[in-house]
């Protein structure tokens, strides 16, 4: 038992306690820290110093094992989801290089055909049949009775 002199009364701990609304517990570590006993006894208790811990939701925990798997499975997914557009877009691309050759074969064609067209219309005799070729080498009377 601790007896504490305050004010000129001499009493024990647990008494000051009780007739000053401190705990017990809160007046002898103020005395272990080397307050006073006025300061002990008549300091009010706050939260001097106290600070509030972290909230740590347990649930949080437990789930981080649910939350790296889900993450992995994402990620899988990603990759395979990439695959396939690659893969997508690799087919679009040969098959438009195969449009573009068709296309490019067919305007060359049409090309020389134009170039046949326009050399056949300013130089008689090419691009024309073997009759209209045998009529220009006869002579103007012969191709009158033909």
């Amino acid at each position: 038992m601790r007896l504490i002199e305050f004010n000129g009364e001499a009493r024990p701990l647990f008494d000051w306690a009780r007739r000053t609304g401190i705990s017990s517990d809160t007046i002898a570590k103020r005395l272990n820290l080397g307050w006073s006993a006025e300061e002990a006894l008549t300091t009010p208790v706050g939260k001097q110093g106290r600070k509030p811990r972290p909230i740590v939701a347990p649930s949080i925990a437990r789930a981080l094992p649910a939350l790296c798997d889900w993450q992995r499975e994402m990620h899988a997914a990603h990759r395979q989801m990439t695959r396939s557009v690659r893969a997508f877009v690799r087919q679009m691309e040969e098959q438009m290089a195969e449009l573009r050759h068709g296309l490019d074969q067919h305007l060359a064609a049409q090309r020389d055909e134009a170039n046949r067209n326009i050399i056949a219309s300013h130089a008689p005799g090419v691009g024309q049949n073997s009759q209209e070729i045998a009529n220009d080498r006869c002579s103007r009377v012969t191709q009158e009775s033909v």
